[in-house]
């Protein structure tokens, strides 16, 4: 049995989120479609402008201004989006609680990864893991696609113990479930 007790502060939540936005399907399908819809946005604007008559002149510069407002787009976007979720995690922390809590005391056992919060206690059956991801500053365990226990690696006195416990949780979840 592993046992942790970890703390969470505004920053391990935000990494989360970030790696979630950055790594997922979902959040790589929102990135793309926002990234390429202001374009298109701009783009309309030019077709109402030639629609509508204008000048040609009018038109060439607002078709330029446009092309050099959508590559800025395209090349700041991701940035731009993270730096709005975190305005927004920031946003929740001021008006009511977060969706996490900041500190937890995480069991491993041989049946369930229990999660025991000041408020809360949840069991969660290594069956409903979906994805294990180990990074540099955390261990996100998936129990749903957008949903994660958050492990930070300062939970570990050594690698070692880090290895042991990614090996055994490795060997409680099947990945590969139908």
């Amino acid at each position: 049995m592993f046992e942790y007790k970890i703390t969470l502060d505004d920053n391990d939540y935000l990494i989360f989120n970030q790696y979630h936005l950055l790594n997922s399907n979902s959040g790589k399908k929102y990135l793309k479609t926002t990234r390429f819809f202001v374009p298109f946005i701009f783009f309309m604007f030019v077709v109402i402008f030639c629609i509508a008559g204008a000048d040609f002149e009018l038109i060439l510069i607002e078709a330029i201004l446009m092309t050099i407002l959508s590559v800025l787009w395209i090349g700041f976007s991701e940035k731009l989006i993270l730096k709005s979720m975190n305005k927004r995690i920031l946003k929740m922390k001021r008006e009511s609680r977060l969706p996490y809590s900041n500190e937890a005391i995480l069991k491993f056992d041989e049946e369930k990864i229990h999660e025991i919060t000041p408020n809360t206690e949840n069991k969660t059956n290594y069956s409903m893991v979906e994805k294990i991801i180990a990074t540099e500053r955390a261990i996100y365990i998936y129990f749903s696609s957008v949903q994660a226990y958050i492990l930070p690696v300062t939970v570990f006195s050594e690698e070692m113990e880090k290895r042991e416990f990614l090996k055994f949780i490795n060997g409680k979840v099947d990945f590969f479930k139908v």
